[in-house]
């Protein structure tokens, strides 16, 4: 029987082959990178006109190949203003994997929101995604002032107080709910220095008669040691993203 003699060389080099190619099969199998992976919401678009904070849940989730128990991920969220927000992450032995957190946003604001997500191996290996959320807000428009009630002269009672209400009527073409704050400064007519800025509300308490009916209201009074005085009561109302009304101005006389 003859026997083949195989070169050395030649067998050397099919275990060596044979090695370069398990060991590129381990690293094709271990390298890290996404076997699909999505982000919610891919946009928003407020339905209600009402400016106000509304609470949404952001979310990955995906297949990542190649992760290991040793496998660490981050995931964050940030808006127009740089305010990052960190996500919590599951990842499970199979590779699938969730990051999500509910925000809180105001309907008033048009931002982006940029989402990243990494995974990272202790070799250094890594995958990363990053995508971006248009956020449409809604438009707001300025209150009206659209009445003033106030008495246009008060006397100045021989004891005691007295005491002098005030109210506004304010309308926005949105919603009430838009309206952020009302109110009334009083200055004297002579100097025209400032006695003060005072807030009035539509609240039912205080001496409001009904909540939410666009009718605010303030009480102030006068003593006995008040003395005879003009003053010029500007009004204000502001919407809750900064929007103001007209400004308008009455007068006030306190007298004997």
């Amino acid at each position: 029987m003859r026997h083949t003699l195989i070169p050395l060389w030649v067998l050397l080099g099919s275990i060596l082959l044979s090695s370069c190619e398990q060991t590129t099969a381990d690293q094709q199998v271990k390298r890290l990178r996404f076997e699909s992976i999505s982000f919610e919401p891919t946009s928003i678009q407020y339905a209600s006109n009402t400016i106000q904070d509304t609470t949404i849940t952001v979310a990955f989730q995906g297949v990542l190949q190649g992760a290991g128990p040793s496998t660490q991920g981050v995931a964050l969220v940030s808006n127009s203003s740089n305010t990052t927000i960190p996500l919590e992450i599951t990842l499970q032995d199979n590779g699938s994997f969730s990051a999500s957190r509910q925000l809180t946003l105001n309907t008033g604001e048009s931002t982006t929101l940029r989402a990243r997500i990494e995974f990272v191996q202790p070799s250094g290996q890594r995958a990363r995604y990053e995508t971006s959320v248009p956020v449409v807000g809604v438009a707001d428009e300025a209150p009206v002032i659209e009445s003033i009630i106030h008495p246009d002269s008060v006397q100045i009672p021989a004891s005691g107080t007295q005491a002098i209400l005030f109210i506004v009527e304010i309308s926005h073409s949105i919603s009430l709910q838009n309206i952020a704050s009302v109110t009334m400064e009083l200055l004297d007519a002579e100097t025209n220095d400032s006695r003060g800025v005072f807030t009035l509300v539509d609240n039912g308490q205080d001496g409001d008669q009904q909540a939410n009916d666009g009718f605010y209201f303030v009480g102030l009074s006068i003593g006995s040691d008040n003395q005879p005085a003009s003053y010029l009561l500007k009004w204000n109302a502001t919407s809750v993203t900064g929007l103001s009304a007209i400004q308008e101005t009455t007068t006030l006389e306190i007298v004997e």
